[in-house]
């Protein structure tokens, strides 16, 4: 109906013009004959009528100051300020659609195929330009005025809009804080605390700050929505939106753009990680069967199964790195090579002991220096390998204390193994006694064979023996020999061979002698205990004589 109007409205004064130019010369009077030389002779003066404006929102845009066929002046620029309200209500206008068409006496002003306006000879004279400059001009002004009124009226709806924004999310805001104070045993909060060992106060403290970040973005994206919606319908503060809108579409478009240009190299650098990552999951199961017992491999023992497959994954990462570093996008810019260099610069720097540690676990790995389970002494500590990587190696000492060792300590140090003789014929415990000479050595040596075949888990074969170390000044010093399987309890098998060597001295009557006692035992009681003493172990008295000196004067 409007486009309808609209042709209505602009084929009026073409009907109108044909009306009278059909019907005139019926009704009017035969002009004289010399009535065009009496016009040419003397032309009339140019009269400027009055003009008579066209407004939008109370601004004028345009003029008319003449009339066209039957319509007067009045009735031109109230029909033009109906058409100039109804484009600047349509919500499909677009300012391309304006054209100029030439006509007889008169330019016409187009939008589409719909005629918008006449500019006629006389409101060109009015406004002392030509026509087809008035209409351009015209043209201009009304794009113009219909731009500023539909940018009040966006405005005011993008503000509404804006502030509905703000107060939706506020409210949703509001509601999901509620509910992460409601639900305190959710699947992400007990996935964080099961794997991160967070608590749940602390999963809450992390989701509502999610929470405010979240907001937070959801108001900067809509403000820079507003004011690019605000701005670009005002010609003084377009520009300032354009170049905003500039900064932050332009990084977002060029990665776009580099992602399109990179689509086949990202092609294959996602092949090359696929196929990477099944080798790996192989090479996973293949080392795993290995550490179970259920396959080998030559010289990789059941204990260092695992360690390989991670010194193997780590070789065949680096390899994937360096196959997939071209493949990726910017890869060859100065930028990425300058941070690629600083980056290898401080892994050097950085990584020199854990370099050291790398190498001495190479080495405990392909020498075999140690195994899983095994009572090993490594420098000052002595315990049970509890578990080996390439970098550093936990030991559990006598006392259950855990002991990390670097292994770099591997190439710095002595590393004893008291395990592999052990599982063979067994490691040699031994501990010293001292024994006064009175004693006979063949009694000793018997007593101490005795009280290691006594112990639980001293071997039987090879047979204990024993061996006198140190013949002192007051003492001889006597040391029991004798084999175990099972070094790792070697403390509480000590402790059982010492109760078993007292008590087989004490059975005999045969004293255990310290650097302490003096040589000199007639007056001393035997330093065995009470209910193992024998008759003859009583002390002996002491003689004393005093002898009176004849020449020593009588007191």
């Amino acid at each position: 109906m409007i486009d309808r109007n609209r042709r209505t409205v602009g084929l009026l004064p073409a009907i109108a013009a044909a009306a009278w130019a059909v019907f005139a010369p019926a009704g009017a009077q035969s002009p004289p004959a010399d009535a065009p030389a009496a016009a040419a002779a003397s032309p009339a003066p140019r009269v400027v009528a009055p003009a008579v404006p066209v407004r939008l929102d109370g601004e004028t845009v345009f003029s008319v100051r003449a009339p066209l066929g039957p319509f007067t002046v009045e009735e031109r620029a109230a029909a033009a300020e109906v058409r100039l309200r109804r484009l600047a209500d349509d919500p499909f206008y677009s300012a391309e659609l304006f054209t100029v068409q030439e006509a007889e006496g008169v330019t016409r002003i187009l939008y589409g195929e719909t005629v918008v306006g006449h500019v006629t000879e006389q409101d060109a004279a009015g406004e002392g330009a030509t026509r087809e400059a008035l209409a351009a001009t015209a043209i201009a002004h009304v794009k113009q005025a219909i731009a500023k009124h539909r940018g009040w009226a966006v405005l005011g709806i993008a503000t509404v809009a804006f502030a509905g924004f703000l107060a939706l999310v506020g409210w949703a805001h509001r509601r999901v804080l509620a509910r992460v104070d409601q639900f305190e045993t959710r699947g992400t909060q007990r996935f964080l605390q099961k794997y991160l060992s967070v608590t749940a106060g602390r999963v809450a403290a992390i989701e509502r700050r999610a929470i405010g970040f979240l907001r937070l973005a959801a108001i900067a994206v809509a403000a820079l929505i507003f004011l690019q919606v605000a701005f670009t319908f005002f010609p003084l503060t377009r520009g300032y939106a354009l170049t905003v809108l500039a900064y932050v579409t332009d990084p977002i478009t060029s990665l776009w753009r580099g992602f399109l240009s990179s689509i086949s190299d990202l092609f294959a650098a996602g092949v090359l990680i696929v196929l990477v990552y099944y080798f790996l999951k192989g090479l996973r199961w293949l080392f795993t069967e290995v550490a179970a017992g259920k396959v080998s491999l030559p010289g990789i023992a059941r204990e260092w199964a695992l360690p390989m497959y991670k010194l193997v994954r780590i070789v065949v990462i680096a390899l994937a790195v360096v196959m997939v570093f071209p493949y990726i996008p910017g890869s060859g810019t100065q930028a990425f090579k300058g941070l690629s260099l600083f980056a290898g610069a401080l892994f050097t720097l950085g990584a020199t002991g854990t370099i050291g540690n790398f190498i001495g676990g190479l080495v405990a790995m392909f020498v075999g220096a140690f195994r899983i389970g095994d009572w090993v002494k490594i420098g000052e500590v002595t315990g049970e390998v509890m578990e080996t990587t390439l970098v550093l190696t936990r030991i559990r000492t006598q006392k259950n204390e855990i002991v990390t060792v670097p292994n770099s300590s591997i190439l710095s140090t002595q590393v004893v193994n008291y395990s592999v003789r052990a599982r063979e014929d067994g490691v040699i415990l031994h501990t010293s006694v001292t024994i006064g000479y009175d004693a006979p050595w063949r009694t000793v040596h018997r007593l101490l064979i005795d009280a290691a075949l006594r112990t639980p888990r001293i071997e039987k074969t090879p047979a204990p023996f024993v061996l006198q170390t140190a013949l002192n000044d007051f003492f001889i010093t006597y040391e029991i020999n004798a084999y175990t399987r099972v070094p790792v309890l070697s403390i509480e098998t000590y402790g059982e061979l010492h109760q078993n060597i007292q008590d087989a001295f004490n059975e005999e009557g045969v004293e255990i002698m310290s650097p302490h006692f003096a040589a000199v035992r007639d007056g001393n009681t035997i330093a065995i205990p009470e209910a193992s003493r024998k008759p003859e172990d009583h002390p002996r008295r002491f003689e004393v004589r005093v002898e009176r000196d004849e020449r020593a004067p009588e007191r």
